[in-house]
């Protein structure tokens, strides 16, 4: 919908506006407003006439204030599952409004709304499929550049980058699934011949701690053999709100009392990081890339980081840095307390993990450091 010169009209009348739309929504809160005087929202029922609601609500909080709404209707995909759709609108609207709202409602938006559909039906079919790729990379011991485990990478081909994949698969209440997938292609490998040795960390989105099915299903999948959650960490991303921190410590509980570690993933990048760090029982913390990159140029960034190691330190809680690329990094990072590392000075991500780095340092060359 396009209320011209709502703008201009005040705030009493945009915000009667705003919750006249809200409430005409499908579910009373799938409206937004994209620009100053453009909305989108999900309707199930289309015989209320909106421009006359709009032009009401508009005149009864300012008198004789007269706007002439222009709605544009888009249709979404036949048989798209009203929950995925309303998702998907949301997501959506949050793309267009990081492009500024400039587009077409009437066919950029609905072009991109049912584009959105088709691509969570394909993400959904890739995960049952399982046609995707793990790639691995090492993560080493600063101080003897030994292999201490490998973090498994998903890879999506010709399909894009994983980050605007997953980020999706969020919004949309798919990552669940993918989650568990990820979970079960690692644990694959490591019940593969040669695969005694290997210690793995597995992405989880916090998304999936929303419920107990993810937890209860990496248990199911490690019963028939328990020693493969020794060897097994958890890596929770903070892409995805948690909106009960303590039922998901609890969840987190379950994994640790079963032998599986907990990581928490990019800490630094989001607002929510040191609340986790106080509420969450974890057993590693990984710091964010861009704190890393950073350390060379910037003292701010190698004064945080050393306090967070100490603060890790205090808490008997280990500190992996990504992103290193540098050798200069890599010893900064140990002067700071940090104790394992992770980057491309170390090894990209790989078809098959090796545990010999292309380094020629290390101290103990292939050797496996334990958990402990």
């Amino acid at each position: 919908m396009d209320v011209p010169g709502l703008g201009e009209a005040g705030r009493s009348v945009t915000e009667r506006v705003e919750a006249t739309l809200q409430t005409a929504s499908l579910d009373g809160r799938s409206a937004a407003r994209l620009a100053p005087d453009r909305f989108a929202l999900l309707r199930g029922d289309v015989a209320q006439d909106l421009s006359e609601a709009v032009k009401a609500a508009a005149a009864a909080a300012a008198e004789g204030c007269e706007l002439e709404p222009r709605v544009a209707r888009v249709s979404l995909s036949p048989g798209a599952a009203p929950v995925n759709a309303l998702r998907a609108l949301r997501f959506t609207i949050e793309s267009c409004l990081k492009d500024g709202g400039a587009f077409d409602p009437e066919q950029t938006f609905g072009a991109h709304l049912n584009q959105t559909l088709r691509d969570a039906d394909r993400f959904s079919e890739m995960v049952r499929t399982r046609e995707f790729e793990l790639h691995w990379q090492p993560i080493v011991d600063l101080s003897t550049r030994a292999v201490h485990h490998f973090e498994a990478l998903a890879r999506f081909g010709a399909v894009g980058g994983p980050a605007p994949i997953i980020r999706m698969a969020e919004e949309l209440g798919l990552v669940e699934a993918f989650d568990l997938a990820v979970a079960e292609k690692a644990l694959g490998r490591l019940r593969r011949p040669g695969g005694g040795t290997l210690e793995v960390a597995v992405n989880a989105s916090a998304a999936s701690l929303a419920g107990d099915a993810y937890v209860n299903g990496l248990l199911r999948m490690t019963q028939a053999d328990p020693s493969l959650r020794r060897r097994l960490m958890v890596e929770v991303t903070e892409t995805a709100a948690l909106a009960d921190l303590e039922a998901a410590n609890t969840r987190l509980s379950w994994l640790r009392a079963a032998g599986v570690r907990v990581c928490i993933d990019d800490f630094g990048a989001g607002a929510a990081s040191f609340d986790w760090l106080g509420r969450l029982k974890v057993d590693m913390v990984k710091i964010d890339g861009g704190f890393v990159k950073r350390l060379e140029t910037d003292s701010r960034a190698s004064t945080l980081i050393a306090h967070l190691a100490a603060l890790c330190a205090s808490l008997k809680v280990d500190v992996v840095a990504e992103m290193i690329e540098t050798e200069e990094t890599a010893v900064m990072l140990q002067d700071l307390g940090v104790r394992f590392g992770q980057g491309w000075l170390f090894g990209r991500a790989e078809a098959e993990p090796t545990l010999r780095l292309r380094e020629p340092r290390l101290k103990r060359v292939g050797a496996v450091e334990a958990w402990g």
